[in-house]
């Protein structure tokens, strides 16, 4: 985040003049003269803090060439990183803190302006390759340590889960810059759970950036040298971005926080303002009018900071933090009196230069103490904030500053430093990669050490190998809905179930049972396909899906329907799986349980249900009147913490686990009655044998407690609903007692079973090879 600053050099034109010519000249401080140990560190600028004309301390002693840097602006930079940080600890601290990103954005854009004005003399090739190599060594070293640990942590210590499905995508992505694109092109927005739960969410800053910077450069550069074509030009990009940013605040949020053509505004300002503000001779002004604008600036970040909020992300209260801070950056030439003076006080300088990395560590640390501790109490906030202010000072001193200091280093061509920490930049990633690719040998966690009784994605071990090369899983998309497709054997002989097909249908209800589904499609020879709609019910007795009023949802659902409809035969089986109970909480958070307990419970639930008992006809009598057997899979067991997150002993103790992972029995029993009796309405109302109910309770709760993890450590349990591969295991005999229960296939006048049209295709050709 933070901007680099180019020592300068001492010959070349106006800018190239002493310090004592300039000043005896002018009357006013020498134009970016640094002290050879803050180069490309803090922001000196041209301006003075002295009273204009004093030049006592300009004659080239260090305190002359120090006399430049304008400590208010490391002040706001404190500010900005302070912001992040206290909303992150805990967004009611601070609603708008996240807003101090965009500070840093206006911040960066003007003192890496100011950094290249030094260069003006410069021809093109030197001027960029001096830029990024300046820049990567500013930001680089820290980030690719952030990254490198925060992998590592990652890997050992947190198991694959939804909550950080994103997670090692957007990491790699990181590492080319372009963590924001990642970020853009998935669902989650910046205040989702996911994104709080990923330890990488926070570099789509530093893509923003750098993404900026490929273009900035070559802008500033024809700046310096035509200000009638390069400004309008940088204002006229700006104004079309914060169009950008508005329209797309309100139709892709996503889009607006994450993307750079909706944030280049941001960074173009703090460009604008040094070329049309600062780079120029300082005025001295009235110190009462200066002095009254650094007021209105603190208070137009004060108001962003306390009174924007998610849904006004990023416009318009962006533009009041931008605006605010290019007024406390001020003019040239004012001395550190009212809000600057207090913005160069000893504090906030040290949080100031420490930014970039207290940016950089601070999130992972959050996030690790999420996973693991918790950040609900105030004793975990604190810790976790001091940590990531000891990480900052250590980042700051041992991995920040050695590299920048570095003589050699300084002296390395840019085309050749540039490469290197290309290079660099690359083994990490790769070294990134390959810890992801091995994360089930070498993660700590008892959930990816046993990942085969875990994940429901998982072969069942105890599956006998199929006869024949077509079976398996076959994935494919359609419209909002994810479809996985068990390829049958054709069968060696013929039976009851033989070439029946089975269709499935629901949310994450539905794929979470995979597993039986697999195990049902070798040992039965059935073709059995799945239709998850991501997040949408089908038919949960919790929710409207009225055709009258379509939702996304209902839309979707619809198109998963149409296909079934389309491909179905008379005998073959729709299997109905979605979440009919209301959850006490998900894999992020689990609140109190007694206002779901009684929302359940109310007569306005009762009432609603029984619409949906009705509603239910328009999504299952196309599928009765098809010919289709439909079974309703009734409510499992339900727990209030999610077993995954509770087995390890770094992370037993966290307070969503707090409720434990056993229920009683006759409290589940008698929590998912009203599902029940609705289910059975919805049989009445279709022809006998025609609409079944598979009930798995008994299977995952034989005993007087139901258990998320039996009591030889084995998981019935992802989370608290979802069911694991060995929660499949346990309810597969059941399940297939059912599905025997089931009236057969019609049979033609032939005498054969009607099979798949795979597998009468597949059956021929064996007999053809002489194979069957």
């Amino acid at each position: 985040m933070g901007a680099i600053l180019a020592r300068r050099r001492s010959g070349g034109g106006t800018i190239g003049r002493t310090a004592d010519s300039v000043t005896r000249t002018a009357g006013f401080s020498p134009w970016f003269v640094h002290a050879p140990d803050l180069a490309d560190e803090r922001p000196s600028l041209p301006g003075q803090i002295e009273e204009p004309g004093n030049t006592a301390n300009a004659q080239g002693t260090r305190a002359g060439r120090n006399m430049n840097y304008q400590r208010h602006i490391d002040g706001i930079r404190a500010l900005a990183v302070l912001a992040v940080v206290a909303y992150h600890a805990g967004p009611g601290l601070l609603p708008g803190g996240f807003l101090g990103v965009d500070v840093f954005f206006a911040i960066s854009g003007f003192v890496v302006t100011a950094a290249l004005s030094q260069h003006r003399d410069e021809r093109l090739g030197p001027f960029l390759a001096g830029f990024y190599k300046r820049r990567l060594t500013r930001i680089v070293p820290a980030a690719l340590a952030v990254l490198a640990l925060s992998c590592v942590a990652w890997v050992l210590l947190i198991p694959r889960s939804w909550l950080g499905a994103e997670a090692e995508r957007v990491a790699m992505f990181a590492f080319a810059g372009l963590a924001n694109v990642a970020l853009t092109t998935q669902a989650d927005t910046y205040f989702s759970p996911r994104a709080e739960f990923s330890p990488f969410t926070h570099t789509w800053s530093l893509g923003v950036e750098e993404q900026f910077y490929l273009a900035a450069p070559f802008l500033v550069f024809l700046a310096l040298r035509s200000r009638r074509f390069a400004i309008p030009l940088l204002g006229a990009a700006s104004l079309a971005s914060l169009a950008l940013c508005a329209a797309w605040t309100q139709t892709d949020p996503t889009r607006a926080f994450y993307g750079i053509a909706s944030r280049f505004w941001e960074l173009a300002a703090g460009v604008l303002w040094y070329l049309c503000v600062w780079h120029q001779r300082p005025a001295a002004g009235a110190p009462l009018h200066r002095r009254a604008w650094g007021i209105a600036g603190a208070l137009l970040l004060g108001a962003a900071a306390f009174f924007a909020n998610q849904r006004t992300a990023p416009f318009p209260w962006a533009g009041a933090a931008i605006a605010g801070a290019l007024l406390l950056i001020g003019w040239p030439g004012a001395r550190p009196q009212g809000v600057a003076a207090v913005l160069s006080s000893a504090p906030l300088q040290w949080a100031g230069l420490r930014s970039y990395g207290l940016y950089l560590w601070h999130w992972p640390i959050f996030v690790m103490m999420r996973w693991t501790w918790g950040m609900e109490s105030a004793l975990a906030i604190a810790s976790a904030i001091a940590l990531s202010l000891l990480a900052a000072a250590a980042s700051y001193r041992f991995v920040e500053q050695p590299l920048r200091r570095s003589e050699p280093w300084r002296r390395l061509p840019a085309l050749v430093a540039t490469p290197c920490m290309i290079t660099a930049t690359a083994a990490v990633a790769f070294g990134a990669h390959t810890l992801f690719e091995q994360r089930h040998r070498l993660s700590l966690s008892e959930v990816e050490r046993h990942a085969v009784d875990w994940y429901a994605e998982h072969h069942d071990p105890t599956l006998r190998a199929p006869a024949c090369g077509l079976a398996g899983p076959r994935y494919r998309n359609l419209p909002g809905q994810f479809v996985v497709e068990h390829l049958p054997c054709p069968p060696e002989a013929t039976g009851a179930t033989a070439g029946r097909r089975l269709y499935v249908l629901g949310d994450s209800h539905a794929t979470m049972l995979l597993p039986m589904l697999q195990r049902l499609a070798v040992g039965e020879s059935v073709h059995v396909v799945t239709h998850q709609v991501p997040g949408c019910q089908y038919v949960n007795l919790r929710e409207p899906m009225s055709s009258e009023q379509p939702t996304r949802c209902s839309k979707e659902a619809r198109i998963a329907l149409d296909e079934v409809l389309a491909q179905a035969r008379p005998g073959d089986v729709a299997l109905l799986s979605s979440l009919r109970l209301p959850r006490f909480g998900n894999q992020w958070a689990f609140g109190d349980s007694a206002p779901v307990i009684a929302q359940h419970f109310s007569g306005a639930q009762a009432a609603a249900r029984e619409r949906y008992v009705v509603e239910s006809d328009a999504w299952i009598k196309p599928l009765v009147d098809r010919g289709l057997h439909v079974v309703l899979f009734a409510p499992a067991p339900i727990f209030r913490a999610p077993a995954f997150r509770c087995v390890d002993p770094w992370t037993a103790r966290n307070p969503i686990c707090s409720n434990g992972l056993t229920e009683r029995r006759e409290e589940e029993i008698a929590f998912r009655a009203p599902i029940l009796q609705a289910l059975e309405a919805i049989r009445a109302r279709h022809p006998a044998q025609r609409v079944s109910i598979f009930d798995p309770f008994d299977a995952l709760c034989p005993d007087a407690w139901c258990t998320a993890i039996t009591a030889s450590r084995q998981p019935l349990y992802f989370d608290g609903d979802h069911l694991s591969r060995f929660g499949n295991e346990r309810i597969y005999p059941a399940f297939l007692a059912h599905w025997r229960t089931l009236a057969p296939a019609p049979v033609p006048p032939g005498g054969e079973p009607v099979l798949s049209a795979l597998g009468a295709t597949q059956r021929t050709r064996r007999a053809a090879d002489g194979r069957s």
